[in-house]
């Protein structure tokens, strides 16, 4: 396999009325606005020809009465949506094509749905496999103020609805602990809104969640909301508005002896708000809206090691001199707002991946920092996960800024060249998805995948049949 050299496909430039998801696009810090009008909008000429077209009957009511003779592939199929969110009283009523507001924009990318109803963005997903009844669970983060949990073993049912009194963007389950991330207003701080953490213990849940506090002066996370959250062993990562990423360590003497999480380091540099971050070995990447990407060695108390911009020319270790005469986005990096990385792992080796509100998907070298391809999508990425299908093959699952979700192969097969384009799933062609960016995506167990919209739904898909790889 290999991941060098370019696997671009031009997508189409929105020349379609806005009611059918073409348009001005545009940029937005909060809610990923688009891709500098890239558009992405049904029935351009130049719209890249996926592997192979779903069955839309299948994809959106699990079954289509033509069977085998039907002329389309019968490879995924939607199990449930679930309206998540409460209405948002705050946006103005009326028609899709208005681009006035934020429910005009999201209707507008969402392929000709009009509504007076919007509900607030549902932000993340985290699953849970509850060890006291043996049932997979789902809890999401939703801008109402709300974390949900749901049962997959009951249809779906809502069993625990949280208020946390301000937008939640983050939730993760990790060893047995449910994290969130929200915005709160803190005692020392009355009127002023920052970011907070709690962290509950799923096999305890009546017990007080514990709080990720910087210091007893400034008992929160983060000066503004916390965007994103990871952990590895017993250390997690924050990232927030407030453009800082602070490293927090496992500590049993803190919390009366209870134990709790105390800051070790914050690490700024970044100049936009924190979009991803994943581990590597000793190095943490991050990614943020400022269009770059930062290299931390945790061995070396942290130290940013290299910057990826837009002029970055060779690689992040090695990096050559910028080109003459002032050039600018001649280098390797992105072009706009970067939403989010992932780490895959490989036998070609160690890979992360961005996605950024320029269209492109770019493959990096986990090492060194060496570009190895660049993926565009025609629209904004907004939101990955890795999943595989029936034949274990690994795929890349991206949302993007106008709901369309697409899936490629991520490496060469006998039939299909890496980052290979398979397939779409959107309201125009398969009558279901999201109205509006797809904000997370995240791999279930049995090849299922779980999404969530700025639309407030929460979509489950499952991958059943082959797509020809």
């Amino acid at each position: 396999m290999s991941y060098r050299g370019s696997t671009k496909s031009r997508g189409g430039r929105g020349r379609g009325p806005p009611s059918r998801g073409g348009g001005r696009g545009g940029r937005s810090s909060t809610s990923y606005g688009g891709a500098r009008g890239a558009g992405g909008g049904y029935g351009a000429a130049d719209e890249p020809k996926p592997h192979i077209q779903l069955c839309s009957y299948y994809t959106s009511q699990g079954h289509c009465e033509r069977g085998d003779g039907c002329n389309f592939q019968h490879v995924i199929k939607m199990h449930k949506t679930i309206v998540n969110s409460d209405p948002d009283p705050s946006s103005t009523s009326g028609s899709s094509s208005s681009g006035s507001n934020r429910s005009s924009y999201n209707r507008g990318g969402g392929y000709g749905s009009q509504t007076a109803v919007t509900m607030f963005p549902t932000s993340d997903i985290a699953l849970w496999n509850d060890p006291s009844v043996g049932a997979l669970k789902i809890f999401t983060a939703s801008h109402d103020g709300h974390w949900r949990l749901y049962n997959t073993a009951t249809g779906f049912s809502k069993e625990v609805q949280h208020n946390m009194g301000g937008k939640v963007n983050t939730v993760l389950v990790q060893s047995n602990f449910l994290f969130c991330g929200f915005e709160g207003t803190s005692v020392k701080l009355p009127g002023v809104t920052v970011g907070m953490i709690f962290a509950w213990n799923l096999g305890n849940p009546g017990e007080p969640p514990i709080e990720l506090h910087m210091h007893e002066t400034a008992p929160y996370a983060h000066a503004s909301g916390v965007t994103c959250f990871i952990t590895e062993g017993d250390m997690c990562v924050s990232g927030g508005h407030d453009c800082a990423i602070r490293v927090w360590k496992f500590d049993a003497t803190v919390n009366a002896g209870k134990g709790g999480f105390k800051l070790i380091n914050t690490l700024c540099g970044h100049a936009g708000e924190i979009t991803g971050l994943v581990i590597v070995g000793t190095m943490l990447w991050s990614c943020a809206m400022d269009m770059t990407i930062r290299l931390w060695d945790s061995a070396a108390n942290w130290e940013c090691k290299y910057v990826i911009t837009q002029t970055t020319q060779g690689n992040a270790a090695t990096p050559m001199a910028l080109p003459p005469n002032g050039q600018q986005g001649t280098g390797v990096g992105h072009t706009d707002a970067i939403t989010g990385l992932l780490h895959f792992e490989s036998a070609a080796g160690n890979f992360v991946l961005s996605s950024s509100l320029d269209g492109n998907v770019k493959v990096w070298n986990s090492v060194n920092g060496e570009c190895l391809s660049t993926t565009n999508y025609g629209v904004g990425v907004i939101s990955m996960a890795l999943t595989t299908d029936l034949k274990n093959n690994p795929l890349l699952i991206a949302g993007t800024a106008y709901g369309k979700i697409m899936i490629r192969s991520l490496i060469q097969t006998a039939t299909t060249a890496p980052m290979c384009y398979l397939c779409a799933i959107d309201t125009h062609r398969t009558h279901c998805g999201h109205d509006g960016p797809v904000k997370r995506v995240i791999a279930g167990p049995s090849n299922t995948f779980y999404t969530a919209g700025d639309d407030g739904n929460v979509i489950i898909f499952q991958i059943t049949g082959d797509f020809g790889l």
